[in-house]
């Protein structure tokens, strides 16, 4: 008791900085260590449409059907879809630019108007100098906007 008394206003400070420490540790574990509990993507995807599984496949078999396609992918990324179509070698590419309204016409107004969605065309073959064919169709869009033989940065152009 005789050394409580004799250093109380030592103890008091000690236990204070004690206590401001432990206070600053943990707002600074706090802040190089969020809380997993919130999206990666923040609330972009809040009230976001639900892609069904069965469209997606719908569409997939669609485009498959033209007979003018190889391969169909489909992945999502935030809110982007993203399709990659490789075309059989003597696809046009106006026949290939129509692939995109085969994905607009199957999917919902409330899909389209919340996904931006990326048409990649490939022609594997490599005979039509045309491609590769990319299509954009932007949430805020009526249709697809098309790019086609895209040229690296490196070639010079004649």
């Amino acid at each position: 008791m005789k050394f409580v008394k004799k250093y109380k206003v030592q103890i008091i400070v000690g236990v204070i900085c004690l206590i401001l420490l432990l206070l600053a540790f943990f707002a600074v574990y706090r802040m190089f260590y969020p809380s997993n509990s919130k999206s990666v993507y923040g609330n972009r995807l809040e009230n976001a449409p639900e892609i069904d599984n069965a469209v997606i496949e719908k569409i997939k078999n669609e485009i498959l059907d033209t007979d003018l396609v190889a391969t169909v992918n489909y992945n999502t990324s935030v809110a982007t879809m993203k399709f990659s179509i490789e075309v059989e070698a003597d696809t046009k590419i106006k026949e290939a630019e129509q692939l995109g309204q085969i994905i607009l016409d199957n999917l919902s107004t409330k899909i389209v108007e919340f996904y931006d969605i990326e048409v990649y065309v490939t022609n594997p073959s490599g005979e039509n100098e045309e491609y590769p064919l990319i299509g954009y169709h932007s949430k805020n869009a009526e249709e697809f906007s098309w790019v086609d033989n895209v040229v690296d940065g490196d070639e010079d152009e004649e």
